[in-house]
């Protein structure tokens, strides 16, 4: 398998009044440009994955031929992941909205077909994209949950929301906190630490259903 040894993408973003642009920040590493909330959105998804290892825009350009001119293609986004097994996998994405992709399929099927049979040939894995695999729970869940990833620990407060969490077995962040504290105000300070904590997976929810205060919740298996 061919790992990936570039650091900077090899095509530079491009500013447009008509869609949005500009950077994300990566909890894996620095920024990535985005040139459509799609991409946007879609680079949060993958950042918030655990699996996900590394994360590069634009990583590499190919050439291919279509109607009769030598073209030139670059995918949005190339990720290394790592496999339950330890085997790192590359993927390469493509996003695209569905309605473009469908209007314009004849234009961009040959540029498809040649970064497939360039992934293939380096043992990784080309993937198209779209509002379907991207606007769902999962992301919308990574969008609020990430402010809290990076805010400082609070030790006496974690600690009290799991042995809580211990003690009650499977609940709801809601039950969690009335259980662990009675004053209101001291529940409602406790909240961004049982954010952190299940950004940090010290505590588990179904990332892939709309998260509330009533969503189950329970402590990974040790």
């Amino acid at each position: 398998m061919t790992r990936l040894d570039l650091n900077r993408p090899v095509r530079e973003l491009k500013t447009s009044r008509r869609c949005l642009t500009g950077r994300v920040s990566l909890w894996l590493r620095g920024t990535a440009s985005f040139e459509s909330s799609l991409e946007r959105d879609w680079l949060i998804a993958l950042d918030f994955d655990p699996s996900i290892q590394l994360i590069r825009e634009q990583p590499f350009s190919i050439h291919y031929e279509f109607e009769g001119k030598t073209r030139r293609y670059t995918p949005d986004v190339l990720t290394e992941s790592m496999s339950p097994h330890g085997q790192i996998m590359t993927t390469v994405y493509e996003v695209k909205p569905l309605e473009e992709l469908r209007s314009e399929w004849k234009r961009y099927k040959p540029r498809f077909r040649a970064a497939v049979r360039h992934c293939r040939s380096r043992g990784w894995r080309f993937k198209i994209v779209t509002e379907r695999e991207i606007r769902t729970p999962f992301v919308y869940n990574a969008k609020f949950l990430r402010r809290y990833r990076g805010i400082k620990a609070q030790p006496l407060i974690a600690q009290q929301l799991l042995y809580t969490l211990k003690a009650l077995g499977e609940t709801t962040p809601q039950a969690l906190l009335a259980a662990a504290y009675l004053p209101m105000e001291n529940q409602m300070a406790a909240i961004p630490e049982l954010w952190r904590l299940v950004c940090a997976r010290q505590i588990m929810v179904l990332l892939y259903e709309p998260l509330t205060m009533k969503s189950p919740i329970w402590q990974p298996e040790s």
